[in-house]
């Protein structure tokens, strides 16, 4: 009995700890300079060839980066709700490679829009009753919320 609980503690223990480290990886945005505007996505520090291929699938290369650092433990490297820590969590995470969005936080009848992404990423899931595993990301900055926001809509192969 008591390795059998060992046994079931341990993928959960390891899905906490990854996903601690992706959360503990969050980084306070330093204030714009006044020359960027408030659409200006900050400036990629991906490779020029990665940030083509980004931008030709449609997404930015800043949001892109933002994903693969903040997003993808849990959601997954091509947004199928197949990260690293999602076997351990429950709600498993969104697939927007699906398109599988269901918030539509600005009332209008179509989850999963730009505005909906967006807003999710700054106030979380428990805001809008969802689960509190999706957590708020309010220190990114609009722009690179929608950076992010249309790197998911990218993602979307439906």
């Amino acid at each position: 009995m008591k390795a059998q609980t060992l046994t079931m503690a341990l993928p959960v223990g390891f899905a906490v700890l990854v996903t601690l480290a992706a959360c503990g990886s969050k980084k306070e945005t330093p204030p714009s300079t006044p020359a960027a505007t408030s659409t200006e996505a900050a400036a990629p520090a991906a490779p020029v060839a990665a940030a083509a291929t980004t931008a030709a699938q449609g997404g930015s290369a800043d949001g892109a980066q933002i994903y693969r650092i903040s997003c993808s433990t849990c959601h997954g490297v091509e947004g199928k709700g197949d990260g690293i820590a999602a076997a351990a969590l429950n709600p498993k995470p969104v697939n927007f490679a699906a398109g599988d969005f269901k918030y539509d936080t600005n009332g209008n009848g179509t989850p999963g829009e730009i505005e909906d992404i967006m807003t999710i990423i700054r106030d979380g899931t428990a805001k809008h009753s969802g689960s509190a595993l999706m957590a708020p990301w309010p220190q990114l900055s609009e722009a690179q919320r929608e950076a992010v926001a249309e790197y998911v809509k990218a993602l979307h192969t439906g």
